[in-house]
């Protein structure tokens, strides 16, 4: 009878079959690479980088703290010293236009209301003190009465009283068309009343 062959397993027997120089052979291990990993995240960090870079520039390209200096200091540097006058030129046109625009809307801020107001005419002509009062009730103000003043004047004069110069202002600036007149402040001329205008020579 043929004799049974035993079943060898290659791997037992690898493990178990001696060197040729006596060691056991250790068994291979095969070490994980982390070079992949480092280059990803490095590539990560880039384009972070790089997008917070283009963010920032899109944000600040067109940022101008200091509009006006900015650009003509940067204007006066490439043109040289003609561009240094004309800069200065149009703050100085600036500066009057909004002196200008100050003065005027000081003149327009004042509402009229009930304030008590008197015509006396200083210049000899008869009826030019009604005349003006017309002219001043058609432009909404209440004269309560009219007269003639006890002296002579050269020159119109709207006084008014403590606190009331506004009120002055805008009626020296209502007839203006027909009287230059300054403003005074004088509570004894004034009397019980807010303001008195007084009519001179035109």
């Amino acid at each position: 009878m043929a004799k049974s062959l035993d079943i060898i397993d290659p791997q037992r027997e690898m493990e178990n079959k001696p060197r040729a120089n006596g060691s056991e052979e250790e068994p291979f291990k095969m070490e994980e690479s982390h070079s992949n990993g480092a280059f990803y995240l490095v590539l990560g960090i880039i384009a972070l980088v790089l997008a917070v870079g283009a963010a920032l520039y899109i944000f600040y390209k067109d940022y101008n703290p200091a509009a006006g200096s900015k650009s003509a200091t940067a204007t006066a540097s490439a043109v040289g010293t003609g561009t240094t006058a004309t800069t200065t030129a149009s703050a100085t046109s600036t500066t009057t236009i909004t002196a200008t625009a100050s003065a005027s809307a000081a003149t327009t801020s004042f509402k009229y209301t009930n304030e008590s107001i008197r015509i006396v005419n200083g210049n000899g002509k008869e009826g030019e003190a009604s005349r003006i009062k017309k002219l001043l009730e058609d432009k909404g103000y209440k004269i309560e009465s009219t007269g003639n003043a006890t002296r002579s004047y050269d020159s119109s004069i709207v006084y008014y009283k403590t606190g009331k110069e506004e009120l002055a202002k805008a009626l020296a600036d209502a007839i203006k068309g027909e009287y230059s007149a300054e403003v005074k402040n004088s509570d004894s001329t004034v009397g019980q009343y807010d303001a008195v205008i007084a009519l001179g020579s035109k």
